[in-house]
């Protein structure tokens, strides 16, 4: 069983900071708590050698810990969370696929369950639709959706942008997405049923407004019906 790593001194000039990789990692940081950082996973604290004696808040970057939400036609389904993974050029980012507990006695705590990791968000939202498709209103729907997700590699200004819309989107009203198809593996395949990104019917790049992430099964919202390429 691996150790964890040992509990080292923070910055005193700049607690929020890793004091090994100097990502910022905790945005009010306590002389309480130990803390871990979410990009190298560094463990450190005001006071590492009471460590025994202070409580373990583990990873509190507010990047990682936001829940972005993933509807289904507008109904919740669950959500992304990113992650770090790695160091400088190492780096890698991760999204994790959550689930909400709709049971009504949840055993799981704070009524989400896990489903999987990916190294993108469509990757992660398709294992979503794979829930969905085998749990959902209609189990085993194995058709197609529509998946809009935001723009992770944050292309933001393409070449026809106008002047209008960057103004826009510096000013939070406009976000960067990608519109494509999520489609399930068909046998013999050994994933038959799971859902993968269909790279091929994927637009990148978009400007749209706010708050239209999530998956479609019926139609895609109005905001992007003449830039995606049906299946």
């Amino acid at each position: 069983m691996q150790k964890p790593s040992p509990v080292i001194d923070w910055n005193s000039n700049k607690a929020y900071q890793c004091p090994r990789c100097r990502h910022d990692t905790v945005a009010n940081p306590s002389r309480w708590q130990v803390y871990t950082c979410c990009n190298c996973g560094t463990r450190f604290a005001r006071f590492p050698r009471l460590q025994r004696f202070l409580s373990h808040a583990g990873i509190t970057c507010e990047w990682c810990t936001e829940r972005h939400p993933v509807p289904v036609d507008g109904e919740p389904l669950g959500f992304l969370h990113h992650r770090h993974n790695g160091v400088g050029m190492y780096a890698q980012q991760q999204f994790e696929a959550w689930l909400y507990d709709q049971d009504e006695a949840p055993d799981h705590r704070d009524r989400v369950r896990y489903r999987n990791t990916r190294p993108t968000r469509a990757e992660a939202m398709a294992d979503l639709a794979h829930w969905h498709s085998m749990f959902g209103p209609v189990e085993d729907d194995l058709r197609p959706v529509f998946a809009v997700v935001m723009d992770e590699n944050f292309h933001k200004y393409g070449p026809t942008i106008t002047k209008e819309q960057e103004a826009a989107f510096s000013a939070g009203a406009l976000e960067v997405y990608g519109v494509g198809v999520l489609r399930p593996y068909t046998p013999p395949h050994r994933r038959r049923g799971q859902f993968y990104v269909d790279e091929g019917t994927f637009t990148w790049g978009l400007v749209a407004p706010p708050g239209l992430e999530g998956i479609y099964t019926r139609r895609v919202p109005d905001a992007f019906a003449e830039c995606v390429r049906h299946p």
